[in-house]
């Protein structure tokens, strides 16, 4: 199983990794979409958070952050089966959603503080991803 998780809180990868230990980590948005690229398999959970950099509560507008993973996501349109946006940036959490849903993917939004329960809900377990 293919699993991508974009964060730039070490403290966040390194809870993530004992839940799901195979997942790949990309701590910009430069190094997920190379990720994304180099897929030769279909990607199941791609995790985004949306403010990298150690910044907080930065416009969806900047480069390193989630939204340009989801802008080069629209436009060049990877496997991707199921994308949680994790974000404790609300209003961007939002429009990264909006625009991941209006591309076709399949998109929910889990803040980072919700994710373990997330790891062990029905939206994850038939995909087998659990904690």
């Amino acid at each position: 199983m293919r699993v991508i998780f974009l964060d730039d809180s070490e403290a966040r990868i390194k809870t993530f990794l004992t839940r799901v230990p195979s997942a790949q980590v990309a701590r910009t948005s430069w190094e997920c979409i190379e990720l994304l690229k180099g897929a030769e398999s279909p990607v199941e959970f791609l995790f985004l958070d949306h403010d990298l950099g150690g910044l907080t509560f930065v416009s969806p507008s900047c480069e390193n952050t989630g939204m340009e993973v989801v802008r080069w996501m629209a436009a060049n349109k990877p496997v991707v089966q199921r994308v949680i946006v994790h974000s404790l940036n609300g209003p961007a959490a939002s429009e990264m959603c909006r625009s991941l849903a209006d591309a076709g993917y399949w998109v929910r939004r889990v803040p980072y503080l919700q994710l373990s329960g997330f790891l062990t809900s029905q939206d994850a377990l038939p995909w087998g991803l659990k904690g």
